[in-house]
């Protein structure tokens, strides 16, 4: 279909139905038109979830990216959306895909866009992006400095979150947590972000299902009741769930009882103010609770509102907090 009719990017990415519109000869139209865009001789990192044929989608869309003249870092495994983020960030990279459809439904898959900043790319990226659709054939033949190597992310991201828990404080506390990770790419990293303490893991749905179990892998209540029932009958004091490609999160109270994201940003944003000392403002969203504002108000913080989105608060972030 011309006219990129069958590629449209929406919240957060292009994502679409596996064998409808998700089709290797679509992701290779757009890997060409994000080619197209940001030219040749630059680097860009490629990650993937968990989700079915992703691995073989993101090669894909790595040797497109090599035969236009790109250097490309394709990760060695599954990883969250935020180990690609950092990864684009802290190796100074032009750009990142993310292989995902993150917390939508098993038959989906999708391709989000992260800026150099690790952020998600702002309306202007997608849709020029978009206007390049069907702009040049797609190359198939490798050019003349594009180069493709596969790369450890997850090494270095483990270690960035290690040194920014103070580890000392918990290391002797003997907490007992179970971490749902619905089949999704947060596998059980956690494990390795706290090797050498003394918390007690235990992880369910960590293994590779693409059908994820029959149940959609977004950390909300109803599909956590097995969660919820297991915090509670096994005494555990925390339970933690993460989506499809770990850049969502909800918890449970050693009661059972559902933590909703909101309130789990509400605690991040007080801790992050009165124990981290940040003097920074809160982004939220339309759809955010107003919870939020009462925080904002209450550290006398500014409080940003943004559409509902990633690629409004990254954009943000970048553009605005960045000057204040």
């Amino acid at each position: 279909m011309q006219g990129g009719k069958e590629i449209h990017f929406g919240t957060d990415g292009w994502r679409a139905i596996i064998g409808d519109t998700y089709t290797f000869k679509n992701l290779r139209i757009l890997a060409q038109a994000v080619a197209d865009y940001i030219g040749r001789d630059k680097k860009i990192a490629v990650g993937y979830d968990t989700r079915f044929m992703s691995k073989d989608f993101a090669r894909v869309v790595a040797e497109i990216f090599r035969n236009n003249g790109l250097k490309v870092f394709l990760s060695d495994r599954p990883v969250p959306t935020p180990t690609l983020s950092f990864a684009v960030k802290t190796r100074k990279l032009d750009l990142g895909i993310m292989i995902t459809a993150s917390h939508n439904p098993p038959q989906y898959n999708g391709f989000k866009i992260k800026t150099p900043s690790g952020g998600a790319a702002s309306p202007e990226i997608t849709r020029a992006v978009e206007a390049l659709l069907y702009k040049n054939p797609v190359k198939e033949e490798t050019a003349a400095g594009g180069e493709l190597i596969e790369t450890d992310m997850i090494k270095d991201y483990v270690r960035f979150i290690r040194n920014y828990v103070d580890l000392k404080k918990i290391k002797t506390k003997k907490f007992k947590v179970l971490v749902d990770s619905m089949y999704g790419s947060g596998d059980s990293y956690i494990a390795k972000i706290l090797e050498g303490s003394k918390i007690q893991l235990e992880f369910m749905h960590n293994t590779v299902n693409p059908s994820f179990g029959g149940i959609g892998p977004e950390p909300v209540e109803k599909n956590l009741e097995e969660l919820k029932a297991r915090v509670k009958k096994e005494k555990f004091d925390l339970g933690i769930a993460l989506d499809g490609d770990a850049d969502r999160i909800a918890a449970v109270a050693p009661t059972g009882v559902f933590i909703h994201p909101q309130k789990i940003l509400g605690l991040l944003a007080l801790h992050l103010n009165e124990d981290r000392k940040w003097s920074g403002g809160i982004v939220k969203t339309i759809a955010g609770s107003t919870m939020m504002d009462k925080i904002a108000e209450y550290l006398k913080i500014k409080l940003y509102e943004t559409p509902v989105g990633f690629k409004y608060i990254s954009d943000l972030m970048d553009h605005e907090i960045g000057r204040a």
